[in-house]
């Protein structure tokens, strides 16, 4: 599951304002100019910091996010440039960049060097 799959089952286990906030500030991340560390202390305090009204909802998001942060997030130094650009789901920004200020954002936000 990439961070965009995250975020939408994310947005897809509640209604609850709290849980789409979550699932906006992980939309929102993909266009910003922080780097992964940043996203996963933002996501371990937006979860540990937030009443979710329902525990059961409360698990199964912290559940996704944990499975993601074990796979995405604390391996990332040993990933490839594509491996990190498909996990954060940024393939297309990437593509898209149209100057090397643009690329070497996406790199220092995927913690590599270019």
């Amino acid at each position: 599951m990439h961070l965009g799959e995250l975020a939408q089952q994310v947005s897809q286990t509640s209604s609850d304002p709290v849980v789409q906030g979550l699932a906006k500030l992980l939309r929102d991340w993909q266009s910003d100019d922080s780097s992964v560390e940043k996203l996963r202390d933002s996501v371990e305090r937006y979860v540990g910091n937030s009443w979710i009204e329902s525990n059961e909802e409360h698990e199964r998001i912290y559940s996704l996010w944990s499975k993601f942060r074990d796979e995405a997030v604390e391996p990332i130094g040993g990933m490839t440039m594509n491996e990190r650009l498909y996990w954060f789901d940024l393939l297309a920004h990437f593509d898209d960049c149209d100057t090397d200020d643009a690329r070497a954002r996406i790199y220092s936000k995927l913690l590599a060097s270019s």
